[in-house]
């Protein structure tokens, strides 16, 4: 099969290792389709992408925010300048807490920049990429898409929307510094207020001002091509594209003009010649690649002001949700209120109850659903709110069962945030499953997790009888849909009696807590499964879901100790959480796993789901992306939808936490389908970062997962599972509205397009579009037909209600199905955002009522002896207020007269004390504008600004500080270390350094530096500073006295003692077996004790324990040895027979998995039935056996057992085997072979049976060299389905139990005949006058029994019917027969018939020939009968030959002396034919002689010889 591959050339494997580009993503250069465009042999410097620039905005942005809003318990809190994303995300919130939907959300924001250069009407359009001189439509569309952010933000929160258009903003910023001439102006700032409302126009160049020099080449670096002094521009870009016609703004003829410039841009050449664009440090690409890294700089700073300007708009609190920069999960709810839910609602109810009591939640959803209600939606983060909404539900209606479950999950996952989970719960099916395909595809676009409580009755029948029922297939959906909807989110479907709701629903708690990262998955499987979970040195617990109704659930860990997960007693005494108990499911938690390999076994009658999931902090995100390398900027295009089947694509490998989790590489990638079998293996070693990509195997054509796995420093394995379940389609579906298409203000319609198309069969698709604020009215066309590798655009259009609020969002999925492929099916989402009925770019309005002053407690260690307090007013007569805050939040605040929309007076009073020396009162409109009051009293003299470790040693930390600008004069510093030692020192340069000594290794070293200032006589105490650091460390050293306390047959404590604890972290205990082979075993303690836990008893084992560092250094190993308890023996395993003779059998076997040490010897018990008294016993260092003086040909049954030292005996292992025969088998006597039917032969012999299992029997036909054999266990069998009158050989053959054949029987016997069939196809083939050929076929029946064919010809002449005059009896049978002699002219009934050997025959069958002519013989015994004066009487006999050919005879006679001649002709009589004809020669002269001649005439004319005689009339004279 060809693979649909979605590349403009052949590409090698991917992966990105150090050069990227300011382009959309990062890129190999090397790649064969990059390096001609990217030239990696030429550039020098690092180049920077969409991707990083936003990336690194935003980890800046987000370390800022941390610090001005601290943890509540952390106030000094301090994180390194140049910490990841993640270690931004752990130091705030703590090492165990998971950073993925916060790196999800920086990611979304990345790819939704990325998209603009995917999206065919964004990628084209210099109004987003700032080509052009398009400023006026780049700062156009950036004003308008400014308050669709703000509002989806402030009003709808809808963040997911929010973070789509972000990134589309943040891309036309980011391309202002790379492709305008901001940068060669000389302008080393931002444009600070570049897309936002209202502000000042920009200076640019006029359309016939010229602003380019021509550069040197075409092709390569330019310098100094840009004239000083003229107005902004940027270039002008053009390339091939059939999309982009209409798009582009050709480069005007002036000459003046600037290009793009680089290898793809067609105007390069144009005057004026070369280009300034800076995307990357490729001389190739950019000719101004020396200006890159400041315009990428730039470019951060820029998108760094406009999130600064986001947050001040929206506030902090909203500004966490768009990052979803909080710990844990929302938690939401769909739940199904129809009157039978009532124990399903009390049991959520109480569970609600408790996790609003115990757990922190950020979030809580609430949607219930009805028929045909659905909704309210409650969502908020008030716990006492959400517990008053489920408080309030009520069950009620849902008298048709299914209900409006589809409609109810879309309004859920347009509230619930992206990587959450959704718990829905009902009975029934659901009546709406015409938008099921639709809510499927945004479940899994937004990856949120659907597990589905089902306390309906599971039926099973056919999955969709209930659609049968119906009659219509797009309509009820039921449980089988209700599992594809969880296997497809990565979520479970658990089936529960209405009696297990209570015992279920504390799952809900559970999701709450944390973010798992998921190992590995199964999904709807049955009978024994078997999982190895790697398990590696990141992961801080181990959960276990199972659902479905188990026989077995055994759970072994590194050390072999077995867990059985259906023993909640036996769990819990074993410090393992039962999470959730229930017949339906099971959950429960391994907290502080040991690591490497566990393996967790399974069994179960009905189908079972199970995830495995852990709490760590490495986890990943992928996705599927496809490389494009043309213009106008290459990069990898991220896949909308699902993939397409049997598909290159490209797999973008987002990786999170690696850093902390110190993981050493990536070494494949695994597709998997939902049973677990592999699919795919793609091999990786390539080098590993935030971001790379893997160049991934074509896509398999079912449903699978895609499973990450690689190793950590400690050389573990681990695995990371996507819990999407990826499926590949035949079908695409592209958005190619814009934003600004996709939105309308309230009473205004709209439409965007989407291009749909087909890798399928040739087919009609059907289109549908749902939306959660239904605003859809109609698609169109709805149905299209597409041929393969066809495509169509289609319209989608909305109708915004004249009631709608502004900024409300409604998220539109656009699906298209096949009519003949289930797999061509696709889906796109987009947003909608309701815009303001007016447009506003007024900022509310701000006045203070008093200004504060803080004279003389501006200093910092007096600021605090005094407070002041102001009053600001805020109004908006235009759009009305949403928000109204402070920032710092001072001492205290209180906001009045603020409601939604407010265009009232709003008034917002302030306390705080002199500390707070610069404050901002905010007030934010429903549009976005921002007014504010400032209140700024001087920056706060004598500040330590940033005090931190600069660096550290094993024994010493540099610090550095700098003091903000004060009045006072500053006498010294006091650094008090550890809150031990002080050291007073004085530094008065703009930046401090402070090298710290003698301090301890390995140790968090706590340092406060205080400053003094001059102050009269006295000092003035400043505000002191804070940070700590860790010291280097040094090799930890080596535990002493290890010893073994005690042991069990499985177990055996040691303990050592700690000679030189410093540095000490913890230990690493190892074991291993010593004398026999065995895995060793490492775990780590913080303990100086230890138990060996799953060991072998009566077995003596290697203990080494070393100290590690908190760096991970090693001491050198102490080295002691332990033993374990005697055990019973347990069973030998793979017990064989090696040898068997006549009279010895010789065993071999394996030793037990387990208790091998204990064994001193082994027994054999056997017998001939069963295992006697009769024993042999064996030394423990032989497996093998020989048991002798046996009887030969006889079944003997073994049992090997272990036996230990003090006699202890285990259970035995069973193995049966049977002596050889003395000799070969004699051969059968008295063969007997006879026919009693047509069809078949009765068999029979006799034998002495000695050591013989069976007969073979075989036969075979004479004429047919094809032996036919079955085995007979008899002395007599009969032969079946024979031919009749047949010759058969019949060869018997006696065989012992261990195939040896004796000499072979043989005789012979002939079936009985039966009467053969007619020939067929009696065909004359062939004649002439004298000969006929004649042909035919054997009989189809009874062929086989002919020996030789009857063969006649009869004449059927008149005279001669019936006469048979010829008769060919062929000795053999044959097919064809020739007669010859015969007469001419004459006509033959051919007939023939079937003769066996036994002379029985069948009918006749004949066929009529006829002769063909030939030349007749004279005429004979021509002679005078009478004559007279006048006439003569004359007669004449037929021809002698061929006398059936004459038609006529021609008579002749003529005068003697005269010449005249008379002629008669004579007919052939018509009737009975007679051998004489005669004639009478009339009007003849008196007295004449006459000579008369006949001849024969046949029909064609040939003639005969004449007959000839004289004659005389009478009537002569006397």
């Amino acid at each position: 099969m060809l693979h649909n591959t979605l590349l403009a050339a052949n590409v090698l494997l991917t992966v990105v290792v150090s050069a990227t580009a300011f382009l959309a993503t990062p890129l190999n250069t090397t790649d064969p389709d990059l390096a001609s465009i990217l030239c990696p042999e030429q550039t020098v410097e690092v180049t920077r992408d969409h991707k990083w620039i936003t990336r690194e905005a935003i980890r800046r942005n987000i370390r800022r925010f941390f610090l001005d809003n601290p943890p509540p318990t952390q106030p000094g809190f301090t994180v390194p300048t140049d910490a990841s994303l993640s270690q931004l995300y752990h130091a705030y919130y703590g090492a165990s807490a998971s950073p993925a939907r916060f790196i999800n959300a920086v990611n979304s924001i990345a790819a939704s920049n990325v998209r603009a250069d995917s999206a065919r009407q964004l990628r084209y359009d210099p109004g987003i990429q700032a080509d052009g001189e398009a400023f006026g439509d780049l700062q156009s569309k950036l004003s308008s898409r400014y308050p669709q952010l703000l509002t989806s933000i402030l009003v709808n929160e809808a963040y997911s929307a929010a973070r789509s258009l972000l990134g589309l903003s943040l891309h036309s910023i980011q391309k202002f510094y790379a492709h305008s001439t901001w940068i060669e102006a000389g302008n080393t700032d931002i444009l600070p207020d570049l897309g936002l409302p209202g502000s000042p126009p920009l200076d640019v160049a006029a359309p016939d001002d010229d602003v380019c020099t021509p550069c040197p080449n075409s092709q390569g670096q330019c310098v100094g091509n840009v004239l000083n002094g003229v107005g902004l521009s940027t270039g002008f870009y053009q390339y091939t594209d059939e999309d982009a016609k209409g798009f582009l703004i050709p480069k005007p003829s002036s000459g003046g003009k600037c290009s793009h410039g680089g290898v793809l841009d067609e105007t390069a050449d144009q005057p004026a010649r070369g280009g300034i664009n800076k995307d990357t440090a490729s001389p190739c690409f950019s000719p101004h690649h020396h200006l890159h890294q400041q315009a990428a700089e730039l470019a951060v700073l820029a998108t760094d002001h406009y999130l600064d300007v986001v947050l001040e708009a929206v506030g902090s609190d909203k500004y966490r949700r768009l990052f979803d920069l909080y710990q844990g999960s929302a938690l939401s709810i769909l739940i199904d209120t129809t009157s039978s839910m009532s124990g399903e609602i009390n049991a959520v109810r109480d569970q609600v109850a408790e996790i609003v009591a115990s757990v922190p939640t950020e979030l809580y959803i609430l949607v219930p659903y009805n028929d045909p209600k659905v909704g309210p939606v409650t969502k908020t983060d008030n716990p006492d709110d959400f517990l008053n909404a489920v408080n309030s539900l009520k069950p009620h209606g849902g008298d048709d069962i299914p209900e409006m479950y589809w409609q109810g999950l879309q309004l859920a996952l347009s509230n619930t945030p992206d990587y959450g989970n959704i718990f829905s719960f009902t009975d029934a099916g659901g009546k709406d499953g015409n938008i099921m395909e639709s809510v499927i595809s945004l479940a899994q676009e937004r990856n949120i997790k659907v597990t589905v409580v089902y306390s309906g009755r599971v039926s099973k029948d056919d999955p969709n009888s209930a659609r049968k029922k119906t009659g219509d297939s797009r309509l009820i959906t039921n449980q089988a849909d209700y599992k594809r909807l969880a296997d497809s989110t990565g979520g479970l479907f658990i089936p529960s009696g209405k009696f297990e709701i209570d015992a279920i629903t504390p799952i809900l708690g559970d999701s709450v807590k944390s973010v798992d990262v998921d190992i590995a998955m199964l999904k709807d499987v049955k009978g024994s499964q078997q999982l190895e979970l790697p398990i590696d040195d990141s992961v801080l617990d181990v959960t276990v879901h199972l659902a479905g109704y188990m026989n077995d659930a055994v759970m072994q860990d590194v050390t072999g100790t077995t867990y059985d997960l259906l023993d909640d007693a036996a769990l819990t005494a074993a410090g393992v959480e039962v999470v959730t108990s229930s017949e339906a499911l099971r959950v429960v938690r391994f907290p502080h796993p040991g690591f490497g390999s566990w393996v967790l076994d399974l069994d179960a009658d009905t189908s079972f789901s199970v995830t495995i999931s852990a709490n760590s902090t490495l986890s990943w995100l992928g996705g599927f992306s496809i490389l494009d390398p043309s213009p106008p900027h290459p990069h990898y295009r991220a896949v909308e939808g699902n993939p397409l089947t049997d598909t290159v694509y490209y797999l973008d490998v987002m990786l999170i936490g690696y850093l902390e989790s110190n993981l050493l590489d990536v070494d494949s990638v695994e597709y998997t389908d939902n049973t677990g079998v592999l699919l795919r293996t793609i091999a990786y070693d390539g080098d590993i970062d935030d971001e790379f990509y893997i160049r991934s195997e074509p896509l398999p054509e079912q449903p699978f997962n895609v499973r990450l796995c690689g190793h950590v420093q400690s050389g573990n394995k681990f695995c990371r599972l996507l819990p999407v379940l990826i499926t590949p389609v035949q079908a695409s579906v592209e958005v190619l509205a814009t934003s600004e298409e996709l939105s309308a203000r309230p009473s205004e319609s709209t439409s965007g397009d989407f291009l749909i198309k087909n890798f399928g069969l040739e087919s009609d698709f059907q289109v549908t579009v749902t939306d959660d604020m239904k605003y859809f009215t109609e698609v169109t066309p709805s149905t299209i037909h597409l041929t393969s590798n066809g495509s169509e655009v289609v319209t989608a259009s909305f109708s915004v209600p004249s009631g709608s609020v502004p900024g409300t969002v409604s998220t539109i999925i656009l699906t298209a199905q096949s009519a003949k492929q289930k797999q061509s099916v696709n889906s796109a989402v987009t947003q909608l955002v309701v815009l303001p009925e007016t447009v506003d770019t007024e900022a509310p309005l701000c006045s203070l009522d008093t200004e504060p002053d803080c004279s003389g407690f501006n200093i910092i260690g007096i600021c605090n002896q005094k407070n002041w307090t102001i009053t600001a007013t805020l109004q908006d007569s235009v759009s009305g207020l949403s928000n109204a805050y402070a920032v710092p939040e001072g001492l205290w605040s209180e906001v009045n007269g603020l409601t939604p929309s407010t265009k009232n007076e709003v008034t917002l009073s302030y306390g705080a004390s002199c500390c707070t020396s610069q404050v901002e009162i905010i007030g934010v409109d429903t549009v976005g504008n921002v007014g504010k009051c400032r209140i700024d009293m001087g920056v706060l003299g004598g500040a330590i600004v940033d005090l931190e470790a600069e660096s550290v040693g094993v024994d010493w930390v540099m610090l550095r500080w700098s003091l903000s600008p004060t009045t006072l004069e500053l006498h010294k510093y006091s650094l008090l270390i550890n809150e031990d030692m002080v050291s007073e020192f004085r530094c008065t340069e703009s930046v401090c350094h402070r090298n710290v000594t003698d301090l301890k290794a390995c140790s968090l070293q706590t340092f406060q530096l205080t400053p003094y200032f001059y102050m009269g006589e006295s000092d003035r105490v400043g505000l002191a500073a804070y940070t700590d650091a860790t010291t280097l460390d040094l090799e930890p050293g080596s535990p002493v006295n290890g010893k073994q306390i005690n042991s069990t047959s499985t177990t055996a404590r040691v303990t050592w003692e700690a000679a030189n604890t410093l540095c000490l972290h913890q230990y690493q205990v190892c074991y291993r077996p010593y004398g026999f082979p065995g895995t060793e075993v490492c775990e780590a303690t913080s303990a100086t004790e230890y138990e060996l836990r799953g060991i072998e008893p009566c077995a003596v084992y290697v203990v080494t324990v070393m100290s590690v560092s908190p760096s991970g250094l090693l001491s050198e190993p102490l080295k002691f040895y332990v033993n374990t308890d005697e055990a019973d023996p347990e069973a030998p395993r793979n017990v064989v027979l090696e040898q068997a003779t006549e009279t010895t059998v010789t065993l071999a076997w394996d030793d037990p998995l387990h208790h091998v040490q204990c064994i001193d010897r082994y027994m054999i018990t056997y017998g001939v039935i069963e295992p006697t008294h009769r024993e042999v016993h064996v030394d423990f260092s032989h497996n093998v056996a020989t048991v002798s003086e046996l009887l030969p040909c006889t079944n003997y049954s073994f049992m090997v057992t272990a036996v230990s030292k003090t006699g202890k005996m285990g259970p035995g292992a069973h193995r049966t085997a049977e002596t050889l025969e003395t000799e070969n088998p004699n051969p059968v006597d008295a063969l007997v072979a006879e026919a009693n039917a047509t069809t078949s032969l009765q068999v029979s012999w006799m034998t002495d049976m000695v050591c013989i299992d069976h007969f073979v029997v075989c036969y075979y036909e004479h004429l047919v060299p094809e032996e036919t054999c079955a085995a007979e266990d008899n002395t007599e069998t009969s032969l079946l389905g024979l031919q009749p009158c047949t010759d058969y050989t019949v060869v018997v053959t006696a065989v012992t139990p261990y195939g040896v054949e004796s000499n072979k029987t043989t005789t012979t016997a002939s079936t009985l005949e039966i009467n053969p069939g007619k020939p067929e196809k009696l065909t004359v083939t062939d004649q002439t006058a004298h000969t006929v050929e004649i042909s035919f076929d054997p009989p189809s029946v009874g062929s086989q029994c002919i020996t030789e064919y009857d063969i006649q010809g009869i004449l059927l002449d008149s005279t001669l019917r019936d006469k048979q005059i010829g008769t060919a009896v062929p000795t053999e049978p044959s097919r064809e027969s020739l007669f010859t002699d015969l007469m001419a002219c004459s006509e033959y009934e051919i007939r023939v018939r079937s003769v066996t050997r036994g002379l029985l025959t069948s009918d006749w069958v004949s066929v009529v020939a006829t002769t063909l002519e030939d030349t007749p013989s004279a005429p004979r015994n021509l002679k005078l009968l009478d004559a007279t004066q006048t006439t003569l009487h004359v007669q004449w006999w037929e021809p002698m030959d061929n006398y059936l050919c004459v038609e006529e005879y021609v008579v002749s006679w003529i005068k003697k002396g005269e010449a005249k001649t008379q002629t008669f002709t004579s007919r052939n009589n018509k009737g009975p034919r007679s051998p004489v004809s005669d004639m009478i020669l009339p009007n003849l002269t008196p007295c004449s002689q006459y000579d008369v001649t006949v001849k024969a005439v046949t029909p064609s004319g040939q003639e005969s010889d004449v007959a000839s005689l004289s004659a005389d009339t009478t009537g002569c004279p006397p």
